[in-house]
């Protein structure tokens, strides 16, 4: 056989392998939409990472992107992802400003960004998931002898040994902001230690325990804990033997045709395939870096330990994506993710707080918000049909309140927009809901 021969067999059977990975990871569930081609493969290398799905409305609207960049522009936010479904229809999927100030590219729906706290809501799904499926149950102990964390059997409090699995789902395991937020005290933790680096999961959960002691009787006092979150991430590990980034990939994600999202690196050449640029606000502060490598970073880069913040905030998606994720959840969505009664449980409670994951919850009205240095992030499911999803890569001075002025602007230019327009989640634009791609 001639050597041109060899060359091209092994080429065209590549090609084939590459084309079928991509066709069941990325076409089968979404066609690409952009630049109005109804029909093109939208991705397609040799790396085998799936990619975040291309969802660009193919008919904009003005009038909804004018209130749009009118937003960004008068908050000097330098890109968005924006989402916004009907009916858990996806309606409209756009990106706008830019990923990079430097090199001045567009923002496009594949773009991936920070979502800080609305990462919460991706764990609560995943433990939720895992109680239907016989994993866990919420009654379960986190510490004890027979709790999921009996190896850490040294702790200043004995109170800790009362905390549940459902404690921690809605900020209830008793920790106090009094004490401050243990999952951004890197240095200090480090120090009291005696650590020769940044604390990892399990220096912080052993720092807690050994040196902090309960606030409140565990389920009786909301108190928001990034560290609880970060807790239920050791769980889903501890329970199933993978990564928490690999079972909620392998699990959830994937499997329901999201691709492409990934848990955030600290520094800015740690940046995912597809991920923005992130900026502060003027006039923000410098800080020593997490880890102690550099006396002054810009915050969003190095000021934070992002990764090991994780399943508490460490997540980078689209605004499509998030958009998905709440339809699959969504009480009247053909296809349910999860069980009548653990969708029930996330958005139940005495108390718009006593919602797992999300922010909160009223009725049928849910919120998830999600803020860090350099981004933020806005989540609503609203009573009358709409649910939407902005993604932001720039802060501004007033940090968490910001959400405010987002679900401000989101619930005007909504009403701007063809409710009746194709499902921009399906190939066939006049499907009505998702459907997972295993079905």
């Amino acid at each position: 056989m001639k050597k041109s021969t060899i060359i091209i067999a092994i080429v065209l059977g590549v090609t084939a392998i590459s084309f079928a990975f991509y066709t069941t990871s990325e076409v089968a569930f979404t066609r690409s939409v952009d630049e109005g081609n109804q029909d093109q493969l939208s991705y397609l290398n040799f790396n085998l990472v799936s990619p975040a799905p291309i969802m660009d409305s193919t008919i904009s609207n003005p009038e909804f992107d004018k209130d749009i960049e009118k937003f960004l522009n008068r908050w000097d936010i330098k890109g968005a992802s924006v989402a916004v479904m009907k009916d858990n229809r996806l309606i409209y999927s756009k990106g706008y400003g830019v990923t990079n100030e430097e090199t001045q590219e567009p923002v496009r729906t594949k773009h991936l960004f920070r979502i800080a706290s609305a990462s919460k809501l991706i764990t609560a799904i995943t433990i939720m998931k895992m109680v239907d499926d016989g994993i866990i149950d919420l009654e379960e102990n986190i510490f004890g002898e027979n709790g999921i964390f009996s190896h850490f059997n040294e702790m200043k409090d004995p109170k800790h040994k009362n905390i549940k699995v459902k404690h921690l789902l809605n900020h209830k395991g008793g920790w106090s902001w009094r004490d401050g937020d243990f999952m951004f005290q890197a240095s200090k933790i480090k120090r009291i230690m005696e650590l020769e680096g940044p604390p990892s999961e399990d220096d912080i959960i052993e720092f807690v325990l050994k040196h902090r002691r309960l606030r409140y009787k565990p389920g009786t006092q909301y108190a928001y804990s990034n560290f609880g979150y970060m807790l239920l991430g050791k769980i889903i590990e501890q329970k199933t033997g993978s990564s928490y980034e690999d079972y909620v990939v392998s699990t959830i994600l994937e499997p329901n045709g999201i691709y492409g999202m990934r848990i955030s690196g600290n520094y800015e050449w740690e940046r995912r395939p597809f991920e923005v640029h992130y900026y502060n606000h003027p006039g923000a502060y410098q800080f020593q870096s997490f880890d102690g490598n550099y006396e002054s970073v810009e915050k969003p880069y190095g000021g934070s330990d992002i990764n090991t913040l994780g399943a508490a905030g460490g997540w980078i998606a689209n605004a499509s994506q998030l958009a998905k994720l709440v339809a699959l959840i969504d009480p009247h969505n053909d296809f349910q993710l999860l069980s009548k009664e653990s969708r029930e449980l996330m958005v139940s409670g005495n108390s718009y707080k006593d919602a797992y994951g999300w922010k909160g919850a009223r009725g049928e009205n849910y919120w998830r918000t999600g803020t860090l240095a350099g981004s933020a992030c806005f989540i609503q499911r609203k009573d009358d049909g709409y649910s939407y999803a902005v993604i932001l890569n720039s802060s501004v001075w007033m940090g968490h309140r910001f959400n405010n002025y987002i679900k401000w602007m989101m619930n005007k230019a909504i009403l701007e927009l063809d409710n009746h327009q194709q499902n921009l989640f399906y190939q066939n634009p006049n499907a009505r809901s998702i459907l997972p791609l295993t079905i």
